[in-house]
């Protein structure tokens, strides 16, 4: 491979872009493209195909097409390769259904000259001289078609190449993201049901029961009657097997505040089965006294 050959390939592979991709793009047959860029030019069909695929081929990698035109190798050049001999053109069959017109021999035309316009012979000028006398003959210059000048083919941009490495680190960055996000929700959720005792108006779920409003404090002691109990300020009375309205109401006479649960129990309803702190204890007043109340069998 050499200059030419290896400019094409350079540019190509620079812009990350393969056969298929240029043959998608360019509306170049693909045999064609590798043709030129392993310069294995007598593979297309005629040089001035070749010199036009190399031009929209040059101008789609973004080279100059003079540039790389400048490295085509001349017809007569002995790396060119050899030369086709013409085929002797025959009048085209008509065609029919059962034998068409083969689309490859309609793509791959076969190199001729065009022919020199002929000359007539021309009536001499006034004066007696004739035409060529007085005016130069002007070489005729053969014509050749003009192919892949500018077929419109935009120029590929860069392609972006995602990283492996990048992805990765987005992917544990949402999760790092969603975990702290559920954490902080859990915690709020934890901090919610542990951070207090109070409850609103009414009875509260325990493991040994229902536990109910406690009792009002001495200064309300005029909702509840008299417990009809011995009772001294600061020591806890006893209230085991009394009901559960005389039950609060010696607590609260004795200067703390009653907490009643309830628990199924042998024992009739409405009894006081339990107590804590026991009776006789010293307590600081206003502290809770538990009362554990049947519900019976």
């Amino acid at each position: 491979m050499s200059e030419l050959g290896s400019l094409l390939v350079r540019a190509r592979e620079a812009r990350g872009l393969t056969l298929e991709d240029a043959e998608r793009d360019t509306r170049i047959s693909r045999r064609y493209l590798q043709a030129l860029e392993s310069e294995q030019f007598e593979v297309i069909p005629a040089p001035v195909y070749a010199r036009g695929f190399l031009r929209s081929y040059s101008q789609y990698l973004g080279i100059d097409p003079q540039e790389a035109l400048s490295l085509f190798p001349r017809e007569d050049d002995a790396e060119y390769g050899e030369p086709v001999a013409p085929r002797t053109a025959s009048a085209p069959a008509r065609p029919t259904r059962q034998q068409p017109i083969s689309a490859v021999g309609a793509s791959r035309p076969t190199w001729r000259q065009p022919q020199p316009p002929s000359r007539q012979p021309g009536r001499p000028a006034p004066g007696g001289r004739a035409p060529g006398a007085y005016q130069r003959q002007q070489p005729t210059l053969p014509l050749e078609p003009m192919i892949g000048v500018d077929i419109g083919v935009p120029k590929p941009t860069n392609r972006v190449k995602t990283d492996p490495a990048a992805q990765t680190r987005s992917l544990v960055i949402a999760v790092v993201a969603v975990g702290a996000i559920v954490a902080v929700v859990l915690i709020a959720f934890l901090i919610s049901n542990l951070g207090g005792e109070s409850t609103p108006p009414g009875s509260t779920s325990s493991n040994s029961g229902t536990v109910r409003n406690p009792t009002p404090l001495p200064t309300q002691a005029g909702q509840l009657p008299p417990s009809g109990l011995q009772t001294t300020q600061g020591v806890v009375p006893a209230v085991e097997g009394k009901t559960a309205i005389i039950a609060r109401a010696a607590i609260q006479e004795a200067g703390f505040v009653a907490v009643e649960k309830t628990q199924k129990s042998n024992a009739p309803k409405g009894t006081v089965i339990t107590q804590s702190p026991a009776a006789d204890v010293a307590w600081r007043a206003g502290d809770n006294v538990i009362i554990v109340v049947s519900e019976g069998p």
